[in-house]
């Protein structure tokens, strides 16, 4: 399969937390194993959801349904504390890893709030570059965030949205194939930093959750 050696970097996508039966267990692996990863909006929530019960535990805003506070209540100080050092974008050389996407007017080096959860939540923009909610789309004026990517912080990998086969475009990939549900789980494998010479590896994963909607396949 993928053959990972000591000195090689290991680098996640995000959304290991609620996406499975074996969260707590992921994320502990990552976190042992020295593996780098970018924060999801799944990971995202979860941070959030913490900061407001510190400081308002009676009134928290934000809501965990039956699984996920299931998930929260193992969580341990050390693994809230590796959840918010999980930064928002990860960049080697040429490469740069996101959860979901890059806004035309995404500064990376320079996110404030907003910017940030679009960062992890992106997928369609309009034909400003503007973000669009999921359910505002419009398959007829809006487009997929990386038809627009003009390339600016290299070439992009990032996850967020499963796709039945990993979605290339020219600066970017997403590389979720729906492992949650059952269809696969994909890696990226590039040697000495060459992205013309990378190569997916794939294992076929049994369902394990419903979709609650189609997905949005790659047109490739």
């Amino acid at each position: 399969m993928v053959g990972v050696a000591s000195d090689d970097r290991e680098i996640s996508v995000g959304d290991f937390l609620n996406k499975g039966p074996a969260s707590i267990e992921t994320l502990r692996f990552i976190a042992q194993n020295g593996i780098l990863a970018v924060r999801g909006n799944h990971e995202d929530k979860f941070i959030r959801y913490h900061h407001h019960q510190l400081l308002h535990p009676h009134k928290n805003p934000m809501h965990l349904d039956s699984l996920e506070r299931r998930i929260y209540e193992e969580l341990t100080h050390e693994d809230i504390a590796f959840l918010q050092s999980l930064p928002l974008y990860l960049k080697e050389e040429r490469l740069t890893v996101v959860h979901a996407g890059v806004l035309p007017a995404t500064k990376l080096h320079r996110l404030d709030k907003n910017m940030a959860a679009k960062v992890m939540r992106v997928r369609f923009v309009d034909d400003r570059g503007g973000f669009v909610p999921l359910d505002r789309v419009d398959m007829r004026r809006h487009f997929w965030w990386s038809e627009l990517y003009d390339g600016r912080y290299g070439f992009v990998v990032y996850g967020h949205q499963p796709f039945f086969t990993p979605r290339l475009d020219r600066f970017s990939i997403g590389i979720d194939t729906g492992c949650v549900y059952g269809h696969k789980l994909t890696a990226l494998v590039i040697e000495d930093g060459c992205i013309a010479s990378m190569r997916i590896v794939q294992i076929a994963c049994r369902e394990y959750a419903k979709r609650r909607g189609p997905w949005i396949v790659a047109n490739l």
